[in-house]
């Protein structure tokens, strides 16, 4: 029977947990937290971080895996590193680490982006011993390179950059980035086969579907898989976070991590994503995720978290 080793067993990875087991994989749980609620339901479980690649290895080892087998996560950002290395070392069929990389290290996806043509805030990498001349005139965001923390993420508007912190973490390893401010409206966009979902963003919290991103779709969504295809992620779900102005459109961030906000509307449509997701990433099959068609109409104003419950307001008539 194929094995999956699974990295991230906390309450949001459970239904993906059970979607695995469901479809005939015995699940190889791991998680730092020897008490995570998915740890009693695995098949077998190890207390393992998803950032210590040394452990995770050394389970993949002591439980038989081999190319056959099957490398997963849904838990946020770094688990895809620790899963990407030990995917990597037992030559399973994952993303590639480099890809990972690009796709979590700002430093490095946005010169990407611009290679590709897609366009991206002006953006000043910063070494650790720079200093850079800022115009007080402009408002900038300063950032670090995996800056997957709002604790490295600064909004100037005076001309002073705030003092970086003394030392190399998880989030800050390598350089900061100045970027100016682009002001517009915000989108999400969610790349799954040949479909591409869009959402408005109103806050972090509350957001409405749109069946196309407006004038110009087809355009920036052809841009936005050139990306997903340089990185080899186009059998994948990939998020993109865009700004739209009257001058343009910019992209702001991508994400690997299963998204919330089409989790919710498909919670809301009667659709169980993680038994989907489960399915495109662990048997291959592109045709698992349902169409945007059916999932954008008819609107709704989405509003909330996985974790803290959600309201859906029909918008223009009943559903």
């Amino acid at each position: 029977m194929t094995k999956v080793l699974f990295l991230g067993c906390n309450q949001n990875q459970v239904p993906y947990l059970r979607a695995a087991r469901a479809l005939g994989y015995t699940v190889v749980g791991t998680d730092l937290n020897p008490a995570a609620p998915g740890a009693s339901l695995a098949d077998r479980f190890h207390a393992v971080g998803y950032a210590d690649a040394d452990a995770l290895w050394q389970v993949a080892q002591a439980e038989g895996f081999g190319p056959g087998d099957r490398v997963f996560t849904a838990a946020a950002h770094f688990a895809w590193e620790g899963a990407a290395g030990v995917a990597a070392r037992l030559g399973v069929t994952f993303p590639a680490a480099e890809a990972v990389d690009i796709c979590l290290d700002k430093s490095k996806l946005y010169p990407l982006l611009q290679r590709l043509g897609v366009p991206v805030p002006p953006t000043t990498l910063v070494a650790a011993d720079e200093s850079p001349t800022v115009d007080p005139a402009l408002t900038y965001y300063f950032k670090s390179d995996y800056g997957k923390t709002p604790r490295y993420c600064y909004r100037v508007n005076d001309g002073l950059l705030p003092a970086r912190p003394a030392a190399f973490d998880r989030f800050y390893r390598r350089c900061f980035l100045l970027q100016e401010e682009v002001r517009g409206v915000h989108y999400r966009i969610n790349l799954y086969g040949d479909q591409a979902a869009v959402f408005l963003k109103f806050t972090d919290l509350c957001s409405s579907p749109l069946p196309v991103l407006g004038p110009g779709h087809r355009e920036v969504v052809t841009a936005l898989r050139r990306v997903t295809a340089a990185l080899g992620l186009e059998r994948l779900l990939v998020k993109f976070d865009l700004i739209v102005n009257a001058d343009g459109w910019y992209v702001i961030d991508l994400g690997l991590d299963p998204p919330m906000r089409l989790r919710l509307l498909c919670r809301h449509r009667g659709i169980d994503l993680p038994a989907a997701y489960v399915r495109l990433y662990l048997d291959g099959d592109t045709d698992a995720l349902p169409s945007w068609a059916a999932l954008a109409l008819p609107p709704v104003l989405v509003e909330g978290t996985l974790e803290g419950g959600a309201r859906f307001t029909p918008l223009g008539g009943d559903e």
